[in-house]
């Protein structure tokens, strides 16, 4: 074999797998809650998962991982970015906690985002968000 078809499969070579490493680093979904991470009881409060453009499933979880929720039901959030939204009608203080987002993109999955903390404190009609009774 010649010296420059040597140096030219070896350069081709380098360039596959450089370009293989940049496809399968995916970068870090963020997370977001509306209309806030401090919700009264009984509110609503919707997660919103983002991630790059071509997702095709985003799931989004609580802190120990065991409880999950997963959606196809992307939309596109602006030319180079999409999101999912996930809702909750009525908070209660069992939904107070850690959350987080991944989403997958054929053939992997993401790295996780950030913790996002949800707080359900404040007053509903009658009670306290203590979870003690009004007199």
């Amino acid at each position: 074999m010649s010296p420059h078809l040597t140096a030219l499969l070896g350069l081709v070579l380098c360039l596959a797998q450089t370009i293989h490493t940049q496809e399968g680093a995916l970068p870090r979904p963020s997370i977001s809650a509306e209309p806030g991470t401090v919700i009264p009881p009984g509110s609503h409060v919707t997660f919103v998962c983002r991630g790059p453009v071509g997702v095709q499933t985003f799931r989004l979880e609580r802190e120990d991982r065991a409880k999950y929720k997963d959606t196809n039901n992307v939309s596109q959030a602006s030319p180079s970015e999409s999101e999912a939204r996930f809702h909750i009608d009525s908070v209660s203080e069992g939904n107070a906690g850690l959350y987080r987002c991944i989403y997958s993109k054929a053939p992997a999955w993401s790295e996780h985002s950030d913790f996002l903390e949800l707080l359900v404190k404040g007053t509903v009609p009658g009670t306290e968000a203590s979870g003690f009774d009004a007199p």
